[in-house]
């Protein structure tokens, strides 16, 4: 079966670098890209339009959105399978249900319209916490301009996924990859400098990280030998770091927890909230097992 890729769609600047950023991704994945567009349509006024009417409305606006998306998308990957779809529903929902059949899920950083509050507000919260498949939010100018991938992985937990999307993702761009586990322990970095003990202590525990974030990326590596990866150990704030490094990546990849008990779609941890707020690249978020 062939890759799906599916991009919330609106016609603005954000919806317009998701739409270059997922025609991409399934250009190189030789998938298809499926533009969507949601809608939804007030009550009507008494004495004007029909509630049908409403509704026949606001879908035809929709269907020439992602038909416009479509058009914008096909002279730059002429062979790539484009698709276009206007879901009635909020885009939140619309988007989230939309990754239950795709495999990789685009959106715009914030949008009007259809997909009004993309980032911070409502419809991309509702989006990651719903989604089951990976999710790129296009941050940044989207444009492959460092040829470097970073994989922001939890040696603590279950990094596979993340480690696995992001060598894929390294090897069909043709990009360095960098893994990196950060260390966020600073009572030892501020005890540490009044005792000897405490500091060969750190630098026993940092080398050991070493160690298994090695092992972790030679195991991947031997999986996909094209890519050029390089790992790296880094003690401080997550958060910081990690929003510093993207300023020197195309496309940073970190990782979110399931929900439990059965439920579809990720737990954004703080982290990953800094990165969907301040990163300078796309963010992808990979659910965790």
């Amino acid at each position: 079966m062939k890759t799906v890729v599916a991009v919330g769609y609106d016609r603005t600047l954000p919806g317009e670098r998701a739409l270059g950023v997922a025609a991409r991704e399934a250009a190189r994945r030789s998938g298809t890209l499926v533009v969507m567009t949601a809608y939804h349509w007030p009550p009507p006024e008494p004495d004007e339009l029909t509630a049908a009417d409403a509704e026949a409305t606001a879908r035809k606006a929709a269907e020439e959105i992602a038909q416009h998306g479509a058009a914008r998308a096909r002279p730059r990957h002429p062979d790539l399978p484009v698709e276009t779809r206007a879901v009635a529903g909020y885009a939140g929902r619309v988007l989230a249900s939309a990754s239950h059949e795709a495999d990789l899920l685009v959106v715009g950083d914030r949008g009007t319209g259809g997909f009004q509050g993309m980032l911070l507000g409502s419809t991309s919260m509702r989006t990651l916490a719903e989604a089951c498949c990976p999710v790129i939010v296009v941050r940044g100018n989207a444009l492959d301009a460092h040829h470097r991938v970073l994989a922001a992985v939890d040696i603590d937990e279950n990094c596979d996924p993340v480690l696995d999307f992001a060598f894929d993702e390294a090897s069909r761009r043709g990009s360095g990859l960098t893994v990196i586990h950060v260390w966020d322990e600073p009572w030892i970095a501020a005890y540490g400098q009044q005792d000897p003990g405490i500091a060969d202590d750190a630098a026993r525990i940092e080398r050991e990280c070493d160690d298994r974030l090695a092992a972790l990326v030679r195991s991947f590596h031997e999986r996909y030998p094209e890519t050029r990866p390089f790992h790296q150990i880094a003690v401080g704030s997550a958060a910081g770091l990690l929003v510093d490094a993207s300023h020197r990546a195309d496309l940073i990849v970190t990782g979110a927890r399931r929900h439990g008990e059965g439920r579809h779609g990720m737990l954004l941890g703080p982290v990953t909230q800094a990165l969907l707020r301040h990163a300078e690249c796309p963010v992808a978020v990979v659910p965790l097992s």
